[in-house]
């Protein structure tokens, strides 16, 4: 299963022109420097536009309801630091903030600001500045687009933009799952391993938080051999099973290990030996490590330890794993 690289800080920018005339008092303001520079390259104004803190995926960006984003802007080349803009963000057409921002001075005649709010509308963002006429400047207006405001899954059965983008921000972080926009059995085992990864309630429905990590670049997990090379390790502490290759996580698993009477031995083992289909023990398309031990399959797969020592595993998932691991490739089980 491949995984689409995602940008976590999504930015939607924008340049224009526009005429603004320095002031008097502006370029009496600035150091000698930036005056010299200003009269001698005859530099055109410019303006950018952006919001960050959304998440990328196929080119587009999306955020959920209620997260925060963040507006800003850059004017390049013009004598507008301390001056307010009006600021006004629409979804869907509709108006839902309007703020007046400073422009803060970043360099010479540059200047930027910075908006954080959080948007509960669902749709597609689009906002605007405008800056009213005054001495020596005249006045000016610039729009920008957004990501797309969608509502969160909430369980089983959900379809649509919400168990979309939630599937490709948890492959994004190695997390095996399904592609598609119905919340069936494999999008409730991929938010299981989120949850068990970080240490979150240990069942298969997603929450607010589980979208503000992912979509704020979060919930993802480290190696503990990143020296291995490819190879896996079981954390027994979190209940996972997690392909890497060297530190860079490539595929995470929920597992059950043994239960305390028939605990998972630990250590460093090589795999030996597959055995591909169902065995007398219901172990499915097993792949040993040291003796009897075993990753593979299994009917049940609780969010405990519970098994007589294997590291089991759900069973549409089982054949998957089984021709991911290659013989004589590390394992490493600790807790």
């Amino acid at each position: 299963m491949g995984f689409r690289k995602a940008t976590w800080t999504a930015v939607l920018a924008a340049t224009a022109t526009v005429a603004l005339v320095p002031s008097a008092g502006a370029t009496t303001a600035s150091s000698s420097l930036c005056r010299k520079a200003t009269a001698a390259g005859g530099l055109v104004p410019t303006i950018q536009l952006g919001v960050a803190g959304a998440f990328s995926y196929k080119g587009r960006s999306y955020s959920a309801s209620g997260e925060r984003l963040r507006f800003w802007g850059k004017l390049t080349d013009a004598p507008l630091a301390g001056n307010p803009v009006k600021l006004k963000v629409y979804v869907s057409g509709r108006l839902v903030r309007t703020a007046t921002v400073k422009l803060n001075r970043s360099r010479c005649d540059d200047s930027n600001f910075n908006y954080r709010t959080n948007i509960w509308k669902t749709g597609r963002i689009t906002w605007k500045i405008q800056h009213p006429a005054e001495a020596g400047v005249d006045a000016f207006s610039k729009s920008a687009g957004g990501p797309l405001i969608y509502k969160q899954a909430s369980g089983f059965g959900d379809r649509g933009t919400g168990v979309t983008v939630l599937l490709a921000m948890l492959r994004s972080k190695a997390y095996y799952a399904p592609r598609g926009s119905t919340y069936g059995a494999g999008t409730g085992k991929a938010v299981l391993a989120f949850r068990k990864v970080n240490r979150m309630a240990r069942i298969e429905s997603p929450s607010n938080q589980i979208y503000h990590l992912l979509q704020t670049g979060r919930g993802g997990i480290r190696a503990r051999y990143p020296r291995l090379g490819e190879h896996l390790e079981a954390d027994l502490s979190r209940q996972v099973m997690t392909f890497y290759e060297g530190s860079k996580a490539l595929e995470i698993h929920p597992i059950s290990s043994g239960k305390s009477s028939t605990p998972t031995i630990l250590g460093k083992y090589r795999f030996y030996m597959r055995e591909i289909g169902t065995n007398g023990h219901g172990m499915v398309d097993s792949v040993y490590f040291h003796n009897g031990y075993a990753t593979h399959g299994y009917a049940e797969l609780p969010t405990y330890p519970a098994s007589h020592g294997c590291l089991r595993t759900w069973v549409p998932s089982a054949r998957h794993i089984y021709n991911r691991i290659k013989l004589g490739e590390w394992i490493a089980v600790f807790w």
